[in-house]
């Protein structure tokens, strides 16, 4: 993301300023898409706050990226909560592929996370053990943080969490911890197994411990590099390819995303459900290292109805809020099933259910008929419940 322009703050800029809460450090300014400058027409700007977090390291720092267009009356906020390796930073301002622009030109902001690995620099060369700590509670602490500082900017107006792919499981344990959320939005996710058990806690964390490897790398090919492949697609993505057998470097990065993990698992691009320039700027906006506890945290949880372990659980079962889910066929049937699971089995009364067909995982968020099948969907069931 190019650098917003801070601007002096207003009475409700300076909510919570100061000490551990959050301070704006830019905006309002015009979105920056990834790859191209700035549309200064944009109604949709972009104001960022960050704060320190517990236990106060260097990288422990979370930031929240508010995305509003002021010539629209707020109607209610939504906290964003991203997926693996993603962050609050946007990749367009064009609300034909991105949900938070469209929410935001019908009178939802949206207040994107950064989760503590945006502040980790990808050429991070040193000990990673200090994301050890960085637990699924933990990332569900920071997530209410930002919830109360959307209800201190917005006062008055109902506050919604979403999640996509593993912030999914963020937001159903903020929503299981927290009262004051008016509804939960899964996108391609979930927080339950449908066929629980065989899963030891304890060994897992022993492995973990063992090997030391606390933090996964997004790619193995470098962060320069992977960036390079991204650039050159969204930059002209019929231009040459790096590797010889492909015709074009868009043919090239196609390739690579629709048999990533498995055929049109990660992204449908050759069937044409995304363009796959868009889906390059989606993925340059990525962080390079996550947590690998939360991997054993999400299975931990995922694998019975409550887990002793944490308090993310608790209300699970008998949860009030309503709850909208999308889950992407092509993603595979397990994850489709634990999506649909843990919000059929949730314990809310207003469960709306929805299958992408055709779908990746990443067409979720930019597929060509996402504003149909899914931003538009989001703005008509908050408006119900609403009203």
């Amino acid at each position: 993301m190019g650098a917003l322009v801070p601007v002096a703050e207003d009475a409700r800029g300076a909510v919570d300023r100061g000490g551990e809460g959050f301070e704006r450090v830019a905006g309002p300014a015009p979105i920056r898409p990834v790859g191209t400058a700035p549309d200064r027409a944009s109604p949709v700007t972009e104001t960022v706050w960050q704060r320190n977090v517990p236990p106060g390291t260097e990288w422990d720092r979370i930031g929240l990226h508010r995305y509003r267009n002021a010539s629209v009356p707020t109607r209610a906020g939504v906290l964003y909560l991203p997926g693996t390796n993603q962050s609050g930073v946007s990749h367009s301002n064009d609300e034909s592929v991105n949900l938070w622009v469209y929410l935001a030109n019908r009178g939802i902001e949206v207040f994107a996370l950064d989760y503590r690995t945006h502040f980790v620099a990808p050429d991070h060369a040193g000990d990673l053990a200090f994301m050890a700590t960085w637990t699924l509670e933990r990332f569900v602490a920071d997530a209410e943080l930002g919830r109360a500082h959307i209800a201190l900017v917005t006062p008055g107006k109902p506050v919604f969490v979403a999640g996509f792919s593993r912030g999914v499981s963020i937001a159903y344990g903020l929503a299981n911890v927290s009262t004051e959320l008016a509804g939960l939005i899964a996108l391609d996710g979930s927080f339950k197994s449908h066929a629980m058990g065989g899963f030891d806690r304890q060994s897992a964390m022993d492995k973990l411990v063992a090997t030391g490897r606390y933090a996964s790398r997004l790619a193995r090919r470098g962060w320069q590099a992977r960036h390079d492949l991204m650039a050159r697609t969204y930059e002209n993505p019929g231009g040459p390819a790096i590797k010889e057998k492909y015709d074009t470097i868009g043919d090239e990065l196609t390739t690579t995303l629709q048999f990533a993990w498995g055929d049109g698992r990660l992204a449908n691009p050759a069937a044409g459900t995304s363009d796959i320039a868009v889906l390059a700027q989606l993925l340059d906006t990525y962080d390079w290292f996550y947590p690998n506890v939360q991997n054993v945290d999400g299975r931990a949880i995922a694998s019975r109805a409550d887990d002793p372990a944490t308090r993310l659980d608790d209300r699970w079962g008998k949860m009030r809020l309503p709850i909208i889910y999308f889950g992407t066929s092509e993603f595979g049937a397990d994850a489709l099933m634990a999506g649909i699971y843990s919000a059929s089995k949730s314990g809310s009364r207003d469960v709306t259910l929805n299958v992408l067909e055709g779908y990746g995982h990443l067409d979720a968020l930019v597929a060509k008929d996402a504003p149909r099948d899914v931003y538009q969907v989001i703005v008509d069931w908050v408006g119900e419940r609403i009203k």
